[in-house]
């Protein structure tokens, strides 16, 4: 579904390999969800979620990961909204985060740096998270860019602000601060503005 997120819409069943199978899934999508269905090249791959927070200056989090080393062959290498929000479903406990992931020096840079432009691109300040596919041949690909990720203790986001040193009250005071801050500057331009 073209305007949804946490997932809602992704099943096991959103990856396909034939035509036939793609119109099935469209018509699914268009049906159940009354919006448009995005239609994407999957990427096999590992998945990285990079956390980014900041205002004037930014600051690229440590990478987590999603590892799916003991998800079954039935079910494909995704975060779909069962693996998410669906204790009872089997994906729910295949779906492990490792943070800081294991990566090499040179695939954490291109994937940071892959993320800041992101981040920029789409216009995103305070926090957000881009989640990231690492194809088997080592590329970087970015799947979406998370403006306003969740921020529940223990969530993607705050799992790379603890791993960064953060507690969870200072992550938040700190996304507050910067929102803050930027009010803060508008109101001075804007009184500025009526003094001219």
């Amino acid at each position: 579904p073209a305007f949804e997120d946490a997932s809602v819409g992704i099943e096991n069943e959103s990856i396909v390999n034939n035509s036939k199978k793609l119109k099935n899934r469209i018509e699914y999508v268009l049906k159940q969800f009354h919006q448009p269905a995005l239609v994407e090249e999957f990427i096999e791959g590992r998945e990285l979620n990079v956390a980014i927070m900041g205002d004037k200056r930014l600051r690229v989090l440590p990478i987590s990961e999603i590892d799916f080393s003991t998800m079954p062959d039935h079910l494909h290498n995704i975060v779909s909204y069962q693996a998410k929000w669906d204790p009872n479903h089997e994906s729910y406990h295949k779906t492990i985060p490792i943070c800081p992931a294991p990566l090499s020096q040179s695939i954490e840079k291109r994937a940071k740096e892959a993320a800041f432009k992101a981040f920029k691109v789409m216009g995103c300040r305070d926090y957000a998270r881009v989640d990231i596919r690492l194809s088997k041949d080592n590329k970087v690909y970015v799947l979406e860019v998370n403006p306003n990720p969740d921020i529940t203790e223990g969530a993607g986001f705050m799992r790379s602000a603890e791993h960064s040193g953060l507690t969870y009250a200072q992550a938040l005071k700190r996304i507050v601060k910067y929102a803050l801050g930027r009010r803060n500057e508008i109101k001075s331009i804007k009184s500025l503005s009526r003094e001219l």
